[in-house]
């Protein structure tokens, strides 16, 4: 089926802007040495920022947690981005190769192994490692990249670029970061605007025919998706091999309204979205509030 004219001609200027603007992340893909001086990120997006807990720390320790968690959430950025793949590629196997929109998803992919690599170059000056998921988002990952139909899949891995989207804005301006964070954050910045874009077109696309059933319950899954990943950014194994107290650390997140104020401000964008696109009924909205994202 082809696409509606409009669509084709945004795909194609988004294709036209990957020529003109993408990076050369090779530089960016290893470490030159590790960077243990720093913040990992702004601090202000570290969950525990401004808790008793955090108050009590020493800054060598504050920079040290901030490495940690920021290996953590580029860590979900990955897996995130992985399975963004496995969907969009499984769903465009045997189609026409040279629609704008596939050619543009080709490229997007393309994208995104480059900045799962660039993300773990980040990780190793760091100093840091990978921080396995917990089963639920292994579990989770499996039903989405098997199951995730359309405008679900965009609209789930959509929360989570938004959410990166804010936060990174922030770090790559950010003198307190280590400037493998800054860097790959500015690039993931520039170039995930475009994915985002491409994302939000392609769920109009699919919205357009569908019955009211079907939307009701995208929305519901599309806000399921985006409470595992806002959740999987709290990782209780990070802080235990830290040192800290877990059951004092969640209590602290849990009580934390920055921490909440934070999560808020980076899903505004994407909670204006899904409200224009009926995608935000009362079971969605009730998700989103327990996931701090509204």
């Amino acid at each position: 089926m082809p696409e509606p004219e409009d669509s084709a001609t945004l795909y194609g200027q988004l294709l036209e802007s990957a020529r003109r603007l993408s990076f050369d992340l090779r530089d960016c893909e290893a470490g030159t040495g590790t960077d243990t001086d720093r913040h990992g990120m702004t601090p202000e997006w570290s969950p525990l920022y401004g808790t008793p807990m955090w108050i009590r720390m020493s800054e060598p320790e504050r920079r040290r947690l901030t490495r940690r968690e920021v290996s953590h959430f580029l860590g979900v950025a990955i897996w995130l981005e992985v399975a963004l793949q496995i969907v969009l590629l499984r769903r465009n196997h045997s189609v026409d190769p040279t629609r704008a929109d596939v050619k543009f998803l080709f490229n997007e992919c393309a994208d995104e192994n480059m900045h799962s690599l660039m993300f773990v170059g980040a990780i190793e000056q760091l100093g840091e490692r990978y921080s396995p998921l917990d089963r639920v988002m292994l579990l989770m990952g499996w039903v989405f990249r098997t199951f995730a139909w359309n405008e679900v899949a965009y609209g789930i891995v959509l929360a989570g670029e938004e959410v990166f989207d804010v936060m990174q804005r922030d770090w790559s301006i950010d003198e307190r970061v280590a400037p493998a964070v800054r860097r790959s954050s500015y690039v993931h910045v520039v170039e995930e605007s475009r994915h985002m874009s491409f994302a939000r077109q392609k769920m109009r696309d699919h919205l357009r025919e569908v019955s009211r059933v079907r939307r009701y319950v995208s929305a519901v899954l599309i806000a399921v998706g985006a409470h595992i990943i806002a959740k999987g950014l709290v990782n209780k194994a990070i802080y235990r091999d830290l040192g800290l107290d877990w059951r004092a650390a969640k209590l602290d997140i849990d009580r934390n309204e920055h921490h909440r104020m934070m999560f808020r401000r980076a899903t505004a964008p994407l909670v204006e979205f899904l409200d224009r696109e009926g995608l935000l009924n009362g079971v969605a909205r009730t998700i989103y509030r327990k996931s701090n994202l509204l």
